[in-house]
């Protein structure tokens, strides 16, 4: 019973193969197992072990089950009765070193760090209810609900497929007209995120304190009536800014949500956005089209600077009128979205998707927002993740040329045609990667990345004359990452990394250097009980030359960090579920800096050279 949209929402699944699923399902009827997945072209050994966790197979169905939780799935009851399902999320962390603004006074409130989330659902055989409530305050802030957010919603089976009333967001097309979430970019991944996958309404439950409506919205299907679907929403929210004294206008905007000082507490929630919109879509087969109109107005005039275009609109008033396009040929999807703002400003995106049997899948878009472009709600692939002032072309290929390896490989050529705030002056930059994956055998997998992106940047210096000038000189950044995998048991994985990164001026002497390095240990050492651990040590020149990594973290955390400087670092993460419905996680994690006598600036200073923090996670669902 999935629908080509539901499917195309799967991790790892594009247009194409999810149409291919579709049509084997109809040749066949019905899947007998998971597994019978593998006679579909272009689904793969190692593709197949992606997604089998987001599907299920009953006797006659093939529902997608993509949620996250089990007990959080769309999961209608196979005897028809209704099912009613609650889930309590609680969180707690907090840095042991405490920073400047707490023994200062700057910061008002308590170093802990808190989030709690309740959630109800109740699933019956036409309709499904949903509830949902969140809480957050941020280490510093005073109110234990500093952010409060949440929504009751019900989908159907009727005319009236999704409301919602409270937080929401909307995600449509290709993110230029409307997309409130933001998404991965360019990574190892060459293809997926190219591509974006539209999950139109959704009831909001993050956390993320200004990338969500707070309102109503509709969506009403009029399958039955030639393939139309609409979407009505309006929002009234209130937004962090700062304003100027004399005039009142807004100078700033804020996004980060920290309210811990008189300052942020002062800027909190002082401007507001009404908007009202609604969505077209007309989907037939493998044809899909959508039109998105939005307007809306600000309680307060904002002020623009003329001399960077740092803030994107001015005025009180912001709207944009999009149309976007989805269409499936075979083995080729075409795709893209143009989008105008109230500037009268055209901004679009084009992309063509190849697959070729099993052995590749290739994709190339092309991308023009233009400097006046105004994207309030506007999240398009980019490379800066501003869709604005840029032009950009991307080539990016996924190959399988022996079983169990995968090559993914891009490259992209972008131009920001008007000055920004770094750069005085328009400049270009391009990158390419090739991430290659060997998977040997089921225990061990190989992975090698090679990385070089070449940019136009804005330097200081000191000429002849011993002044201190500003260039625009080319900037050479490499980095090659190379690890394994390997599964010794059923209960035991061992991993490693190592990572090296140069960066490079042209026309200035000297580099910018650094290395990473760890390893990790997942150990179930009884049932129900994971312990993941990792020992890392980095050593870079300056914050230019930093290295992200990933970490495993507390249920519901996703943690990336930049590491510089020289030093070591190591956490542990248990997790253990005592019964079946309750889910517990804890986190210790320790840096050391190598001489260095304080930790960050300002008010996140920390005397020492040690960073520590401890977090505690809560799941438990009924």
């Amino acid at each position: 019973t999935a629908t080509l949209s539901q499917l195309e929402n799967i991790p790892y699944l594009n247009s194409i193969l999810s149409k291919k699923i579709l049509e084997f399902r109809n040749e066949a009827g019905y899947f007998r197992s998971k597994r019978e997945l593998l006679k579909v072209e272009g689904i793969s050994e190692d593709l197949y072990e992606k997604i089998k966790i987001y599907l299920k197979v009953s006797k006659k169905t093939f529902k997608n089950l993509y949620s996250g939780k089990n007990y959080n799935a769309v999961n209608k009851n196979q005897s028809g009765k209704s099912v009613l399902k609650s889930r309590l999320r609680s969180r707690f962390l907090q840095d042991l070193q405490p920073k400047s603004g707490f023994l200062s006074g700057k910061y008002e409130g308590k170093r802990v760090k808190f989030y709690n989330q309740l959630n109800f659902k109740y699933t019956a055989l036409k309709y499904d209810l949903e509830a949902n409530i969140t809480t957050e305050k941020d280490p510093g802030e005073k109110n234990l609900t500093d952010f409060i957010s949440g929504f009751a919603g019900l989908k159907s089976s009727g005319y009236i497929k999704e409301i919602i009333a409270g937080d929401y967001v909307l995600n449509f097309g290709q993110g230029l007209s409307m997309w409130t979430l933001q998404a991965f970019s360019k990574g190892a991944d060459a293809i997926n995120p190219v591509k974006k996958k539209g999950k139109g309404l959704k009831g909001y439950g993050s956390v993320n304190e200004v990338q969500f409506f707070r309102g109503g919205a509709i969506n009403i299907n009029l399958s039955e009536l030639r393939h139309f679907n609409i979407n009505l929403f309006y929002s009234d929210n209130y937004f962090d800014a700062s304003s100027n004294i004399l005039t009142g206008d807004i100078q700033s905007f804020y996004s980060d949500g920290y309210h811990r000082t008189s300052t942020e507490i002062e800027r909190k929630n002082s401007a507001k956005e009404k908007l009202l919109g609604g969505r077209v879509t007309y989907e037939k087969g493998s044809f899909r089209i959508g039109a998105t109109y939005w307007q809306s107005k600000f309680s307060k005039n904002i002020i623009r600077d003329s001399s960077v275009n740092l803030f994107k609109i001015s005025g009180n008033k912001a709207s944009v009128t999009g149309a976007d396009y989805d269409i499936i040929i075979k083995n080729m999807n075409l795709f893209g979205e143009i989008a105008l703002s109230q500037a009268n400003s055209l901004a679009s995106v084009n992309g063509i998707m190849f697959t070729f049997l099993n052995v590749a899948n290739v994709i190339i878009s092309y991308r023009n927002y233009p400097a006046d472009f105004t994207p309030v709600h506007s999240f398009g692939f980019s490379e800066r993740g501003e869709t604005y002032n840029e032009r950009g072309l991307y080539a990016g290929i996924l190959f399988r040329p022996l079983k169990g390896l995968i090559i993914n490989s891009y490259f992209d050529q972008y131009k920001f045609p008007y000055r920004t705030y770094f750069n005085p002056v328009p400049v270009n930059g391009n990158d390419f990667l090739t991430n290659a994956e060997w998977k040997i055998s089921k225990e061990l997998l190989l992975n090698l990345k090679y990385k070089n992106e070449n940019k136009e940047e804005t330097q200081k210096h000191i000429n002849n004359e011993g002044r201190e000038v500003k260039s625009i000189v080319n900037r050479n950044q490499i980095n090659i990452r190379t690890g394994f995998i390997f599964n010794i048991k059923n209960n035991l994985r061992f991993r490693s990394r190592f990572e090296y990164v140069n960066v490079e001026y042209r026309n200035f002497t000297g580099s910018n250097k650094g290395y990473l390095f760890y390893s990790d240990i997942r150990l179930i050492p009884v049932k129900r009980m994971t312990l993941d651990t990792r020992f890392i040590f980095f050593n870079t020149d300056s914050y230019d030359s930093r290295i992200y990594e990933f970490e495993n973290d507390i249920q519901g955390v996703m943690s990336n960090l930049p590491l510089y400087g020289e030093g070591r670092r190591w956490y542990v993460v248990i997790k253990y579920r005592p019964f079946p419905f309750i889910n517990l996680s804890a986190k210790y994690a320790e840096t050391y800096f190598e001489g260095v006598k304080s930790i960050g600036s300002g008010n996140d200073r920390i005397e020492g050279d040690v960073s520590n923090r401890l977090s505690f996670g809560l799941e438990a669902g009924f």
